[in-house]
């Protein structure tokens, strides 16, 4: 039998073969983005798991893992908000908070999470709703803040810390907790110190009444506070008010 050539075939049969290939072609590619997307899941409910691991770096490496995925894991990892284990919870929101804008479409689970009963996911849930700065996470934010702020002087350390920072990561839509974060720059605690002078930098202008507390800290020969000097420089530049840009210039001047 003669096979014929391409300049053979009549334009129906051509056009038809065309068809064919490019169907054949394009079902293949479809099967390679399915088997693609069936990996994805596998890996993204295996990362989930790893995020109750009882190994500390094994739970760090799950929670940068599902950040950097972004987007797709957003559905498990709002799940996972919902785990009985307040591990995973609180590794979920912090996934959601270095996942950061990316993670817009998790702002329901996350407003959901800070009626968590456990202090620690409510704080790190608003932090990260904080970064992620929507209209519907700014709403939920607002209603939260009092609370951040009653925490500030909660018995336990590490809630006052976590609240703090909070406050920080929400950034200039935490202006009403500026008193508070003024008060606590003479805590004993000096994690305390630090993070309400970044918490005041990153709330920006409206944090300027601070301004004159903060170059008190930078003008003081106290050990702890020279540690720090480096934290007020850059809260003085974020509120940046000629009063902080002046006395970040001086200090610069005078500072061999």
């Amino acid at each position: 039998m003669r096979v014929q050539s391409p300049k053979n075939l009549s334009l129906p049969l051509l056009l038809l073969s065309l068809i064919a290939i490019f169907w054949l072609y394009m079902s293949g590619c479809g099967n390679d983005d399915q088997a693609e997307e069936d990996e994805l899941k596998i890996e993204i409910a295996q990362l989930i798991e790893k995020l109750g691991a009882q190994d500390a770096m094994v739970r760090i490496y799950a929670t940068v893992a599902l950040s950097e995925i972004g987007e797709p894991a957003i559905p498990a990892l709002a799940e996972a908000l919902s785990s009985q284990d307040i591990g995973v919870r609180w590794n979920a929101a912090t996934s959601f908070s270095l996942m950061g804008k990316r993670a817009k479409k998790g702002v329901p689970a996350l407003t959901k999470a800070l009626e968590d009963e456990n202090s620690f996911v409510r704080t790190t849930a608003a932090g990260a709703l904080g970064k992620i700065g929507t209209v519907e996470a700014k709403q939920a934010l607002a209603d939260f803040i009092p609370t951040l702020i009653d925490a500030i002087n909660d018995q336990n350390l590490e809630i006052r810390i976590s609240s703090v920072r909070a406050l920080g990561e929400i950034g200039s839509l935490a202006e009403q907790a500026v008193p508070d974060l003024i008060q606590v720059l003479n805590d004993p605690d000096l994690s305390i110190r630090k993070n309400s002078i970044v918490a005041l930098g990153r709330i920006g202008p409206s944090a300027h009444s601070a301004v004159p507390k903060l170059i008190a800290v930078l003008n003081s020969e106290v050990k702890d506070d020279n540690q720090l000097h480096p934290l007020v420089l850059r809260a003085l530049e974020g509120i940046g008010t000629l009063e902080a840009v002046t006395a970040v210039q001086e200090y610069q001047n005078r500072t061999p």
